[in-house]
């Protein structure tokens, strides 16, 4: 009998629960939209950073034995990898670069 009770309070009042959730809705949609911004920011952002680290694992050892140099001013200290694109993990879109050069391309 309980369970009956509990099922038919439940849809008697499911209208009232979806009334104020679509008035929160309404009233919160700026803060959501926000949210929502960041959350996809942020998961953009880790998803670049988790293919940085990648690269500078796999591919700074093959594109340093292959050029050994900075590939515009050919120095050969601190090196880095500079990514063409983002978001592949591919080594054709790294480029091993000096400190100052890899400045010198962020900056244009």
């Amino acid at each position: 009998m309980k369970k009956e009770k509990s099922l038919e309070y439940y849809y008697k009042n499911r209208e009232k629960r979806l009334k104020a959730q679509r008035e929160y809705d309404q009233k919160n949609k700026e803060k959501k939209k926000e949210y929502d911004q960041k959350r996809r920011k942020l998961k953009g952002y880790n998803r670049i950073k988790r293919t940085q680290q990648y690269s500078t694992r796999n591919h700074f050892p093959i594109l340093l034995k292959k050029y050994g140099e900075c590939m515009f001013c050919q120095s050969k200290n601190k090196l880095e990898i500079h990514h063409k694109k983002y978001d592949t993990k591919e080594i054709k879109d790294c480029l091993l670069l000096c400190q100052k050069c890899h400045k010198i391309i962020h900056r244009k």
